[in-house]
C-alpha cells in the first residue's frame, strides 16, 4: 500500500511539472508586440482585467503558463512602466518563434521595440535602445513644402490634418489619434483646447504635447516642459460637418451587428438613425445600454458619458471604466 501511495504521488506530482513547465524557460523573457486587448490579474478570462493594450504596443514576455485556450497559451507579460499581469497567446507576436503564440512579430506587427524601463531587468538581448513611445525623428532639413490649407478649415472646425507619415485624427468625446501611414493607431492624445488657427493635444502617458498649427503649416511636439520643436510639415487638413448639418449614420436604422472581440468576447450593436441617431449595446450577454451618436472627425460615434462606442467599417472600439474592447464583424 505505501509503494501505491508513493507511486501515485510521484505521478500527480509528474502531471503537475509538465502542466507547468509548458513553455520552458530557455525561450523567454523575447520581447513582442500586441494586436491589442485585455490583460489580466491571472491567465484565463476568469481573472480581472486590470490593463488594456492597444494594437502595436510593445510587450515583453515573461513566461509562459502551461494555460491554453483555443490552441494559445497565456503567458505573464511586461507592459508600459513595468505592469506585470497575463496577457492570451492569441493575442500578440513575439520576437522569436514559440509553438503557443500567434505568430512571429516580422510576419504579424512588424518591427520589434522593448517596452519602457524593460531592457536590464530581464538580462533579455537589447533589441532596441529607443522604447516605443520615443519621439519621431527631426524632419529633413529641406521640409516639404507645405499644402495651402482647403477653405473653411481652420482651428475649430479641423478634424483630420495629414503629414507625410500619417495623421493625427479628431475621434471624438474630446480624444485625437495619431495614425501611421498605414492607417493603424500608434498613440492617443486627450484634446486640451483650440484657436483660430490650432489644436492642442496631450499625451498623459508620455508627457508628450503636440500644436496642429494650420496657420504655420507645422506640426509642433514637446515632452514636458520642453520647448517644441518641428516634427511634420501639415499636407492637407480637412474639416468636421458643420454643426447645423446633420451626420448621416453609418448604418441603416434598427440594423444589428454582431462583433467579436478580443479573447472571442461577443458584441451585439443596434443602431438606430432616429433623432440625432443612437446605438444599443450587450456585450457578452451584459444588460442593454443606450449610446446617443455624437460628432466624429472619422468613422461614427456614441456615448452616455461613461461608455463609447467608435465603428467604422467592419470595426468597432468600446470604451469603459474598466478599459477598451476592440472587436470586428464577419
Amino acid at each position: 500500500m505505501k509503494k501505491r501511495f508513493t507511486l501515485a504521488a510521484g505521478f500527480i506530482l509528474a502531471f503537475q511539472a509538465s502542466t507547468v513547465l509548458a513553455s520552458p524557460d530557455v525561450d523567454f523573457p523575447q520581447y513582442g508586440q500586441s494586436y491589442g486587448g485585455k490583460v489580466r490579474a491571472g491567465p484565463s478570462m476568469n481573472d480581472a482585467q486590470i490593463g488594456s493594450l492597444y494594437e502595436g504596443m510593445a510587450i515583453q514576455i515573461l513566461n509562459g503558463t502551461g494555460v491554453i485556450m483555443n490552441g494559445y497559451e497565456w503567458f505573464r507579460i511586461q507592459y508600459g512602466n513595468g505592469n506585470i499581469g497575463y496577457h492570451w497567446g492569441g493575442l500578440f507576436c513575439s520576437e522569436r518563434y514559440y509553438p503557443t503564440i500567434y505568430t512571429t512579430c516580422d510576419r504579424g506587427l512588424g518591427d520589434v521595440s522593448p517596452p519602457i524601463d524593460q531592457q536590464p531587468r530581464f538580462g533579455a538581448p537589447q533589441v532596441s535602445t529607443a522604447p516605443p513611445s520615443a519621439p519621431p525623428p527631426l524632419p529633413d532639413p529641406t521640409p516639404e513644402p507645405t499644402s495651402p490649407m482647403p477653405v473653411g478649415v481652420d482651428g475649430y472646425s479641423v478634424s483630420q490634418v495629414f503629414h507625410s507619415a500619417g495623421s493625427f485624427s479628431d475621434a471624438g468625446g474630446g480624444n485625437w489619434e495619431e495614425l501611421n501611414d498605414q492607417g493603424r493607431v500608434s498613440f492617443r492624445f486627450v484634446e486640451r483646447g483650440r484657436n483660430d488657427t490650432s489644436v492642442f493635444l496631450y499625451d498623459a502617458s508620455r508627457s508628450v504635447s503636440i500644436q496642429l498649427d494650420l496657420q504655420s503649416g507645422q506640426i509642433l511636439y514637446a515632452e514636458g516642459d520642453g520647448p517644441k520643436r518641428q516634427i511634420y510639415t501639415i499636407t492637407n487638413a480637412i474639416a468636421d460637418v458643420e454643426p447645423n448639418q446633420p451626420q448621416q449614420p453609418q448604418e441603416p436604422s434598427g440594423n444589428m451587428v454582431q462583433y467579436t472581440c478580443d479573447e472571442g468576447i461577443p458584441l451585439s450593436v443596434s443602431y438606430h438613425n432616429e433623432g440625432e441617431g443612437y446605438a444599443v449595446f450587450t456585450i457578452d450577454g451584459s444588460p442593454e445600454r443606450r449610446l446617443e451618436q455624437v460628432r466624429s472627425g472619422s468613422g461614427t460615434r456614441y456615448t452616455d458619458g461613461i461608455y463609447s462606442l467608435h465603428s467604422k467599417g467592419n470595426s468597432a472600439i468600446l470604451e469603459s471604466p474598466t478599459g477598451s474592447d476592440r472587436c470586428s464583424s464577419f
